[in-house]
């Protein structure tokens, strides 16, 4: 049996940095130093314009309620999930971490539900938002909302992973085929919170147009904060526990999400009195897995041959082939998303010739380019084998996993490029409401020097309220692709348990007084 690791949680208070493990505590004063490692090659001096927030969108176009769920039928959901093609002895592992850590005990449906409903309610929901065009688009996303005569512990804000598949988002239920609003009831819906999803532009409602991935962080944030309202007018009579007489807010996100999700805070926070008008006061976010420093640590890692550096600094893989196996999906879609928005689809601009022309990409009988594949209807895996099989022919490989050979190497001297590279960065900003990032030890996806450098670097900003939370990723196991054997969890499987603690930091926060 593995060894269990104590969570390393850091928390700013006033000017303080804290490390806390058991009952020790202690503190230091040098905001850029993270236990032990000099983070100050990592920032660089930021300037952020101001995203300014409209009335003119989150216009509901239409609403319609596809399904409900039931306690009972979450329980065993979640249980199983945790569960999956374990071996006994590793799902008993993860009940116990899970109940020792999290405080929820999966043995029994009361353990999971929060807060008592009835159901459940899914609703789709369509409605207009900021494109890039600076015009309003329909987009989609989904609503969970408990039903009980018990007043909600409040709203939660959530933006979701990456996708290559369009039909894998939050307002597809079903179809899903990860499950995401399945699991996001199980977690959160369950404990007495409404929950709100957007799909982003270039998805859902909006799939036939480009998805402006990643680099165009505030048009993706501005389609969650605009579903705000949208609660009120599917269900105008719920109930919260009111703080100050407003709704509790709380935002979340995971990997690309996560930077959504901070970007946000931010939003919110440079449009004062958006949030108080519409009847809602941001009491928490907490951002989980993101890729907050693209410029001095998300694209440095895409470029480096992490390939023998497991579990090394300053990126800290915990499986290289899976960073091998996902790094080309990501480096497609960021760069067919500049070439789209600012190219004019000129993909022999970001792209290395044999990458872009994507050999053997096809499916039915249907031959596609980088680009085509990326917009089709292709699944997941699917997407992801064939991408990385185009990586391949490059001289990309497991062995050396820089993605150099897929770009265009003039792109990474263009300085509009790396501007809009730079642009995306969300890590060096004083914040004045609670934030409480997530990460895991090891990340083969999203380096969690992205959340210690955004800790850093907002601490030394003088942000009131931070909180740092590291999750080992020995102390929970999943389904390897290695037959006969489980692994520690990695970012792919992370969510599932990382939304418990997120589930966690908004409870501390909830407030007990309820209201109308």
């Amino acid at each position: 049996m593995p060894i269990k690791k104590l969570l390393l949680i850091l928390s700013l208070s006033s000017t303080s940095l804290a490390f806390a493990a058991e009952s020790a505590v202690m503190t230091e004063s040098a905001h850029l130093n993270v236990h032990g490692t000099d983070l100050s090659q990592y920032i660089a001096p930021s300037s952020y314009a101001k995203v300014n927030l409209s009335e003119s969108f989150g216009q509901l176009i239409s609403e319609s309620q596809i399904l409900s769920y039931q306690p009972d039928e979450l329980h065993k959901y979640y249980r199983d999930k945790v569960c999956e093609d374990l071996f006994w002895f590793n799902c008993n592992y993860n009940l116990k971490n899970i109940k020792q850590y999290t405080g929820v005990d999966l043995k029994q449906e009361s353990g999971l539900i929060g807060q008592s409903f009835s159901q459940i309610n899914a609703h789709r929901v369509i409605y207009t938002s900021l494109g890039m065009d600076k015009q309003a688009h329909p987009v989609s996303g989904a609503i969970l909302i408990p039903q009980g005569s018990e007043p909600l512990k409040g709203v939660v804000l959530f933006y979701h992973f990456t996708v290559l598949n369009k039909t894998n988002i939050p307002s597809n239920f079903a179809k899903d085929e990860f499950k995401l609003s399945k699991t996001m009831a199980s977690t959160l819906a369950s404990d007495g919170y409404a929950v709100v999803m957007p799909d982003y532009l270039g998805m859902g409602a909006d799939e036939f147009a480009v998805h402006p991935y990643v680099i165009y962080p505030e048009v993706n944030a501005l389609s969650g904060i605009y579903m705000l309202d949208l609660l009120k007018k599917i269900q105008p009579n719920l109930k919260y526990k009111l703080v100050n007489n407003q709704i509790p807010l709380y935002i979340s996100g995971y990997s690309e999400g996560g930077a959504y999700a901070l970007w946000t805070a931010k939003i919110l926070q440079d449009n004062k009195g958006y949030l108080a008008a519409h009847g809602y006061s941001l009491i928490k976010t907490v951002p989980m897995e993101g890729a907050y420093n693209l410029s001095k640590v998300t694209l440095p890692f895409l470029l480096d041959n992490s390939a023998s550096k497991v579990e090394q600094a300053p990126y800290y893989v915990a499986d290289a082939r899976i960073a091998s196996f996902t790094k080309p999906g990501f480096v497609a879609n960021v760069l067919n998303s500049y070439a789209h928005f600012h190219l004019n689809d000129n993909e022999s601009a970001v792209f290395s010739t044999g990458f872009s022309e994507c050999k053997d990409c096809e499916i039915k009988d249907q031959a596609y380019n980088l680009a085509g594949l990326l917009q089709s209807p292709a699944a997941e895996i699917v997407k992801y084998k064939l991408i990385y099989k185009a990586a391949n022919e490059t001289g990309y490989s497991n062995s050396d996993n820089s993605i150099l050979p897929l770009t265009n190497v003039q792109l990474l001297k263009n300085p509009q490029f790396i501007d809009q590279v730079e642009a995306a960065d969300i890590y060096n900003w004083r914040a004045t409401t609670p934030i409480n990032f997530l990460t895991l030890e090891y990340d083969s996806n999203v380096t969690r020097l992205n959340s210690e450098t955004a800790y850093a670097a907002m601490a030394a900003q003088g942000s009131s309220s931070l909180n740092l939370t590291v999750i080992p990723n020995q102390n929970y196991k999943t389904k390897s692709y290695m037959p006969f054997s489980d692994m520690n969890i990695d970012h792919p499987s992370g969510l599932t348990f990382m939304l418990l603690f997120a589930r966690n930091q908004f409870d501390e926060s909830s407030p007990s007084v309820s209201g109308n």
